[in-house]
């Protein structure tokens, strides 16, 4: 779930959570570019997540939360409340789905990611009205700097792009997504698999598989492999109805935009590159 924090939010923050949701204990397990997150125990001694977004991060909160209350558990954490900069969930300390896939059980870690996007993609009154369109989300990828890939790199980014506007010019029904469903997010709770607290985006189905092909993250054996990659999207594709081609194509974006976003941050991009030949390769093929 990302490192320790290193640093924290105000006590004024961690206050009025305590105060709004009757919350004690407050214990930092993790922080992210745009987030803390602890756990804390309910007044029913129950434990629970709290979320505290980042400044320039804040307004995720409302966007979050308005996507699970739709999703109402099913497939995903529980929502128990949104207030300003804060969102709390239920806490699901299961293992996760990375694990079954890492013990040669990959084939059926597909099948539930399968399942667990079907039930999301359920069709529910009153979607929420503040998701941010996938296209929104890509901006940045769409419009990156080439030079900060590794020459021998550029040709997969500008690939990648073009595959990019391809589906965009050829736009599918738009639906509230996710938006990063993969094996080291999914958890087991007492009620199945449930996908951790989404990103909240509108846009093509197909999105929400993409990220599960560059995950478990690092294992070279399963996200490198083009048998692999094919089995996963004749997966999706039977079990959701959704395009395999353009289930590849979305899998080679998020790939690609994966690796932008950590050049962004002078991280590397090994994994990526790891994997985005075989998908684009596979892309091509399909």
């Amino acid at each position: 779930m990302g490192t320790r924090p290193s640093t924290a939010p105000t006590d004024t923050i961690l206050n009025k959570a305590a105060i709004r949701w009757g919350l004690s204990k407050f214990a930092p397990v993790a922080e992210t570019g745009e987030a803390w997150t602890y756990r804390a125990e309910r007044e029913d001694d129950g434990p629970a997540a709290l979320r505290i977004f980042k400044p320039g991060h804040t307004g995720k909160a409302e966007q979050v939360g308005a996507l699970l209350d739709w999703y109402r558990g099913d497939g995903a954490i529980r929502h128990y409340g949104t207030s300003e900069q804060c969102i709390l969930t239920e806490w699901c300390e299961g293992k996760l789905l990375s694990e079954p896939a890492n013990d040669g059980k990959d084939d059926q870690a597909t099948g539930a990611i399968a399942n667990l996007v079907g039930m999301l993609h359920v069709t529910r009154p009153a979607p929420p009205e503040n998701l941010l369109p996938l296209r929104e989300h890509l901006a940045d990828f769409q419009a990156a700097d080439v030079r900060l890939w590794p020459d021998t790199a550029r040709d997969l980014y500008a690939r990648s792009v073009g595959i990019a506007y391809g589906v965009f010019d050829k736009p599918a029904a738009e639906i509230p997504l996710h938006g990063n469903i993969h094996h080291d997010r999914i958890v087991l709770a007492e009620r199945g698999w449930v996908a951790r607290t989404p990103l909240g985006l509108l846009g093509d189905p197909a999105w929400d598989v993409a990220p599960s092909f560059l995950h478990p993250w690092g294992k070279v054996k399963l996200g490198a492999d083009p048998v692999r990659i094919n089995a996963m999207a004749d997966a999706f594709a039977a079990k959701l109805g959704l395009q395999r081609k353009r289930i590849l194509a979305f899998a080679a974006i998020y790939a690609a935009d994966s690796a932008c976003r950590a050049l962004a941050e002078g991280g590397s991009i090994n994994w990526q590159l790891a994997v985005l030949p075989n998908l684009l390769a596979v892309y091509g093929a399909a």
